[in-house]
């Protein structure tokens, strides 16, 4: 290429060279360069999280980025009254006795590298799951699976060593998401941290770490689930999830427009926001539960007295009004009521009502008369912030002096591995009774069960619930088990709060899903 120097003339000539040269370069920048029209039908939506993801990978995970629900696809999906549909199973039978369960497959389903979707993929996602050297948070979810047949490349088999009706449930789990045969092999080191394979709506195009996971479209999608509205790829082209641990800030990104969608929004910011014209809030009853636990293997905590009267002296009433501004229900059972067939009814009326005057006699018999001392635990948000300064108070109101420690998310998980908690407040969101399985079954301390409680009746129960023959045997015994826990004051449920999502008003046709936002099916965003 030549190059020329010196000043385009200013005659008639050099004129002409002047524009021919603007027309040129004119030309072939808009063939090297994005224009800013084409760089504004870039759709992209950005959601906001408060933490990063250990790894990319359903199977190793422990905790489950948002990611994970849109890169993969599972054999069963979840629609908007959470029934249990074909997702990669088109359809399943389940033998007379409840141990043999047949899944027919989706045809012409390809892993986002273009390979084929069969059988091979199922049963080596579901064996490496329960291969004890992949040491899968997962695996003990799948237990109750003994092997997995391939029958033909549509068509695979799994037989368990006993009935376990929750089966579909575990299947639908985001950890359940399944992966390309043989990806470790391929990939290595790089799997779930530079290369994420699956069938999903989304793929994977970058991580950077403590600062946002990127997904892109999946043009060739086009097997969604039936219930969906939409079946093929998404409508909109990126999907950025951004991580912003401080709650200020992604409340000032959301009203900037820099964050589109906000899962779990602070009671305390939803005034503020349903005033935003800009800004529309989601309300939905969670699979949420909040709950002040103790350590109960630890003097005063190990007797049921002292636990009753703690659980008399929380007036759950005053904390859900003032706390959660109302967008709360009282808890005084183990389970949330969204879970219409596990949740006992009577939890209200088996639970303790706040009565400060039984809750000191309580603590006399048990031989407190004048109270202790002890430590409160607590994350450093701003709702459990709140929510263990009135604990204090109202602790203080029957003698019980606790001193607030207050860390952040790693420290707090750290502290309850440790077994350093005294009495500390904790949340948790799951949409199955078998919650209680991870967090009170014996085999589970001393982390995550971290109330330290150990308990052969309620080991008993809950697994005697976990094997029942059928759905419906099952939520009658984890109803069970709720009234034991009860008696025992294992815990102290103090809210339920409302599943709460702000969403721009540019991001049309959102649809609020009782587990994770669908954004394949049929959710857009307005460019300007």
């Amino acid at each position: 290429m030549r190059r020329y120097r010196g000043s385009v003339g200013k005659g008639p000539f050099g004129v002409s060279i002047f524009i021919a040269l603007i027309v040129l370069f004119g030309f072939f920048g808009i063939i090297f360069s994005e224009s800013p029209s084409m760089a504004a039908e870039k759709k992209v939506i950005v959601q906001a999280m408060d933490r990063d993801p250990d790894i990319l990978d359903t199977m190793k995970a422990a905790w489950y980025s948002d990611a994970l629900i849109y890169l993969h696809d599972r054999l069963v999906s979840r629609d908007y009254n959470f029934r249990y549909r074909p997702g990669l199973a088109t359809s399943w039978d389940v033998s007379e006795d409840g141990l043999m369960w047949t899944f027919h497959l989706k045809k012409e389903v390809k892993f986002h590298d273009g390979t084929p979707f069969t059988a091979k993929d199922v049963k080596w996602t579901i064996d490496t799951i329960k291969d004890p050297k992949t040491a899968s948070p997962f695996a003990g979810d799948l237990k109750a699976i003994d092997q997995v047949k391939i029958i033909d490349d549509y068509t695979v088999q799994m037989t368990l060593k006993y009935p376990f009706p929750n089966l579909l449930f575990n299947l639908s789990n985001t950890a359940s998401g399944i992966q390309k045969a043989g990806c470790y092999d391929e990939y290595g080191e790089d799997y779930g941290i530079k290369t994420v394979i699956g069938t999903g709506p989304f793929m994977f195009k970058e991580w950077v770490r403590g600062d946002r996971i990127v997904l892109v479209k999946n043009p060739h999608y086009n097997w969604g689930p039936e219930w969906m509205s939409n079946q093929g790829p998404p409508l909109f082209d990126e999907l950025v999830i951004r991580t912003i641990p401080e709650e200020s800030s992604r409340i000032m990104e959301l009203l900037t427009g820099g964050v589109h969608v906000l899962r779990d929004v602070p009671p305390l910011q939803v005034d503020k926001l349903k005033n935003n014209p800009e800004i529309n809030i989601f309300t939905e009853q969670s699979t949420k539960l909040g709950y002040l636990a103790y350590a109960c293997d630890k003097k005063p905590f190990d007797d049921v007295l002292v636990r009753r009267a703690i659980n008399h002296a929380v007036d759950r009433e005053t904390i859900v009004k003032y706390i959660f501004s109302g967008y709360a229900t009282p808890a005084y059972g183990y389970l949330p009521q969204a879970l219409k067939d596990e949740y006992l009814e009577e939890s209200e009326e088996l639970g303790y009502k706040y009565d400060p005057a039984k809750a000191k006699e309580l603590l006399a018999k048990a031989g407190f008369p004048d109270g202790f001392e002890t430590t409160l635990s607590a994350e450093n948000d701003s709702t459990s912030r709140r929510l263990a300064e009135v604990l204090q108070a109202q602790l203080a109101e029957i003698g019980i002096r606790a001193k607030i420690q207050l860390f952040d998310s790693a420290s707090y998980v750290a502290m309850l591995k440790a077994g350093q908690q005294d009495l500390f407040v904790r949340l948790y969101s799951w949409p199955n009774a078998d919650i209680l399985d991870w967090f009170l079954l014996s085999s589970q301390f001393p982390y995550p069960n971290h109330s330290r409680w150990c308990d052969p009746k309620t080991d008993e129960l809950i697994n005697s619930a976990a094997t029942a023959p059928t759905w419906e045997e099952r939520a009658e015994k984890y109803k069970e088990v709720q009234r034991y826990l009860i008696e025992q004051a294992v815990w102290c449920p103090i809210y339920i709060p409302d599943m709460m999502l702000a969403v721009r008003k540019e991001v049309k046709n959102f649809k609020i899903h009782p587990w994770m936002i669908q954004y394949s099916d049929g959710i857009d965003i307005e460019t300007k």
